[in-house]
């Protein structure tokens, strides 16, 4: 798993839950082999095969609704999922960000860790749960330990750090976005929808340290199966047929 740490903080990411291990092998090969070469367009592409309409369906329908903390933002990300796929990347994450804080500080309020600063919110939370996990033999510990590290420090170097010290080109920072020290051109790609959406679920896994909810991708079942047919009915209405038509418009 140090791996993995190693390689996804190199791109500005972190080891995510919810995703195969099989997965996570084929894109941290993928990034190792282009070195010094790999772009943010080039995780945007495998981002983008993991948080699909399917998985992001299940999650919508079966998983937020029912974790602790998350299931007070709710709406707010299934909005921001639908923004997502509707073409609408500002809204998407912008609508997110506050989630994060929100459900972050509720977390740790509940956890009795200190939270009166938000980056130091996440590494207090973090490390509250590697010796939780360690204490009480929960889950994988060396697995759990390098998660745990891996969003600590994609917390601290990209989503809280000063925007102006942001080290990659897809600018998914916090502070950036919130007060308004990026504008259109700066942010709003898919790329930054897919990070800050995995946080929140960072933050889910989070919860199931105190819920009897699963550390695997839920199932997908027939209410989710309708809400991904919706989400790909956007993608073709508003994505895809505006993008055919701006490109046979003819140029000036």
């Amino acid at each position: 798993m140090e791996f993995y740490k190693t390689i996804f903080n190199s791109v500005g990411w972190f080891i995510p839950p919810y995703i195969p291990m099989g997965i996570l092998s084929k894109i941290g090969g993928d990034i190792k082999s282009k070195g010094a070469n790999v772009k943010q367009t080039d995780l945007e592409q495998h981002l983008a095969s993991i948080y699909n309409a399917e998985h992001l369906a299940s999650m919508v329908c079966e998983r937020y609704p029912v974790t602790p903390y998350i299931s007070d933002f709710q709406e707010i990300i299934s909005e921001s999922v639908e923004a997502h796929f509707s073409g609408l990347g500002h809204v998407a994450v912008s609508g997110l960000m506050p989630v994060i804080e929100g459900a972050g500080r509720m977390l740790a309020y509940r956890r009795g860790v200190e939270h009166k600063y938000i980056k130091d919110t996440f590494l207090n939370l973090a490390t509250e749960c590697k010796n939780r996990s360690k204490k009480n033999n929960i889950g994988a510990v060396s697995e759990i330990e390098a998660m745990m590290d891996s969003f600590i420090e994609f917390s601290k170097s990209n989503l809280y750090i000063n925007s102006e010290k942001y080290p990659q080109e897809d600018n998914t920072n916090r502070n950036g976005i919130l007060h308004g020290a990026y504008s259109d051109q700066d942010y709003g790609q898919p790329i930054n929808f897919y990070k800050s959406i995995a946080a929140v679920d960072f933050l889910c896994f989070i919860s199931a340290f105190d819920a009897a909810i699963s550390w695997f991708a839920p199932a997908a079942t027939n209410q989710s199966n309708a809400l991904a047919k919706y989400y790909r009915l956007c993608i073709e209405i508003y994505v895809r047929k505006p993008a055919a038509n701006k490109s046979m418009q003819p140029t000036r």
